[in-house]
């Protein structure tokens, strides 16, 4: 019980710690300046994966359409040299 006394009830709201300057964003009026909100940070996190899996489909769709177009054109070459 005695470890409990030596908590502190809140933690130091200073995000920034021993980071140099440079590294710190500037401060304004309501909060940091240039820094994404949380609710674009909670979208990001749903949108980022939906746009990887997008895009995969899409690469793979992609190459696909290659393949089937020239693998197609020597399949049309076979069918035609076999009935001369």
């Amino acid at each position: 019980m005695a470890r409990l006394s030596h908590v502190r009830v809140f933690t130091d709201l200073n995000l920034n710690g021993k980071n140099p300057m440079r590294a710190q964003p500037r401060v304004g009026d309501w909060g940091p300046e240039k820094v994404p909100s949380t609710r674009f940070k909670k979208w990001q996190r749903v949108l980022v994966p939906i746009i990887a899996v997008l895009l995969a489909v899409g690469v793979f769709f992609l190459g696909r359409m290659f393949y089937l177009a020239l693998t197609e054109t020597q399949a049309v070459a076979l069918l035609v040299g076999s009935h001369l």
